[in-house]
């Protein structure tokens, strides 16, 4: 099931844009496709907006994204899945061309070879997601076969320059590219969530593992089970693994653990859980698991690597342990001590609320674009 919809509330004065994507984004089940969806619901909140698919769309996938995003246009362009480079961009170039936009957002940097496509005018944002040189190092360090060739930051920062803004979800992020392209090219636009009241029980005994089949979930959770989970036995805990990760690794229930892969209301997950968990040492980005356990309101245990940008918070709003030994001391804390873990929720929330708010995340991309609008009204 998908999140329900907002009603979209744009006025005929307000700018038209396009989002460019590949990504599936109005499925369940993966952080960035959450991260694609938030993002185009609060520009179709907003603005006329266009979701432009490079390849052809299937009526079931047409449904999804017009029940996932009612106020949006979906355009397809039916590009063959093996035709050249220059007929792709001439047919983007046609697009642009019959309708007129005030920017379009590329969603991953892979899209970049379309951005001559993109006309003289029309401002072009790439939404990052993450460090990608950053990422594909870590995973090749890790012993992850990653089917492409890895992207140096050399060739990252080249094709990054591109575009007339970058987007970073973290600060950590928005770091990188201000020293790559300058700061006036690099805009911050984290992940939004929602709020979710999810009253404590008396007694913690669920833990909750949320994460598709991305190898750095995959590789967290495979360290819990093994050096950690063993450490808790005894306490009459249960683990539920939500997502693709657990059935990519082939993973059966037993011993506490129940492995429940895509689930159609992942907000019911979270209110089932007493303490969520974010094991993962490697990748980039901010984690959005990370986000949405803070924004339901439960208690979190992750790693450094899972609060990224998130780090002065740790101890306070969440848990931080990168070691086998302190990550299970952490869990049996909360579990063991009640008003802690009540007390760990509760600021963690209120670090969504103040720092995960739609307005603050989204609020200056949507100035931006608003601005841009303006500018073309007056000219």
């Amino acid at each position: 099931m998908l999140p329900s919809p907002r009603s979209a509330g744009a006025t005929a004065e307000a700018p038209a844009v396009a989002l460019l994507t590949k990504v599936h984004f109005w499925r369940t089940g993966a952080g960035h496709r959450t991260r694609i969806l938030g993002l185009a619901r609060a520009l179709s909140e907003a603005m006329h907006l266009s979701v432009v698919w490079p390849l052809a769309l299937s009526d079931e996938d047409r449904a999804a994204l017009a029940q996932a995003l009612p106020g949006a246009r979906v355009h397809a362009l039916n590009l063959p899945p093996q035709g050249s480079a220059d007929e792709a961009r001439a047919t983007l170039a046609h697009f642009f061309a019959a309708r007129a936009h005030t920017a379009c957002i590329f969603e991953y940097l892979d899209l970049a070879w379309l951005r001559p496509a993109v006309p003289p005018g029309v401002l072009s944002l790439v939404d990052t997601h993450d460090v990608v040189s950053e990422r594909d190092a870590a995973l090749q360090a890790a012993g992850v076969e990653l089917g492409r060739q890895v992207l140096s930051s050399a060739q990252e920062r080249a094709r990054l320059a591109l575009f007339d803004k970058v987007l970073a979800i973290s600060e950590a992020d928005a770091q990188v590219f201000s020293r790559w392209l300058g700061a006036q090219r690099v805009l911050l636009v984290p992940h939004a969530a929602e709020l979710h009241h999810c009253p404590q029980r008396p007694a913690l005994r669920r833990l909750l593992f949320v994460g598709s089949q991305y190898a750095a979930n995959t590789q967290g959770l495979r360290w819990f089970l093994q050096d950690v989970w063993p450490r808790l036995a005894g306490l009459g805990l249960t683990l539920d693994v939500v997502g693709g990760a657990g059935p990519a690794m082939g993973l059966q229930a037993g011993d506490g653990v129940q492995v429940h892969g895509q689930v159609q209301d992942l907000h019911a997950a979270y209110a089932l859980a007493d303490i969520c968990i974010n094991p993962v040492h490697m990748g980039s980005g901010l984690k959005i698991k990370t986000v949405e356990a803070l924004a339901h309101g439960r208690p979190l245990v992750t790693t450094s690597h899972g609060a990224r940008g998130l780090e002065r918070h740790g101890g306070v709003a969440f848990c931080v342990a990168d070691e086998a030994q302190s990550f299970a001391d952490a869990i049996m804390r909360l579990v063991l001590q009640p008003e802690q873990a009540a007390s760990v929720a509760l600021a963690g929330q209120a670090l969504a609320a103040k720092t995960f708010g739609p307005s603050a995340c989204y609020g200056p991309l949507l100035q931006l674009l608003q601005g841009r609008r303006a500018a073309e009204g007056v000219n």
